[in-house]
């Protein structure tokens, strides 16, 4: 199981629905970005190909395709490192007026 990290506006990332980020909200920022793209399928090829229905912002980071997640009013990246992806995370959220939350409650 890969670990989660949430970008909020709760105090906790599982109370996200009571301080939801939009959807509409979403796709405005997301919009005036270059290196993102909407899908309502992210799709993942490899021995197994998987393809996954919902509303993903898609950040693509040098050679990779990274997804956000949008869901129950708020963004999740799964498996994030500490590296870019962070990074990027924190400033979408600073854009947002949210925070970066990780599945235990820390703070990034």
């Amino acid at each position: 199981m890969s670990y989660d990290i949430h970008i909020t506006r709760a105090n906790h990332w599982t109370e996200s629905t009571e301080i939801p980020i939009s959807l509409d909200e979403l796709k405005t920022i997301f919009a005036a970005k270059n290196d993102f793209e909407y899908s309502n399928t992210f799709s993942k090829s490899g021995p197994i190909q998987i393809s996954i229905s919902g509303d993903f912002f898609i950040w693509e980071a040098d050679d990779a395709w990274v997804p956000f997640s949008y869901s129950n009013g708020k963004l999740t990246v799964s498996g994030a490192d500490e590296g870019d992806v962070i990074d990027k995370m924190k400033e979408i959220a600073s854009e947002l007026n949210a925070k970066v939350q990780g599945d235990e409650g820390e703070l990034y």
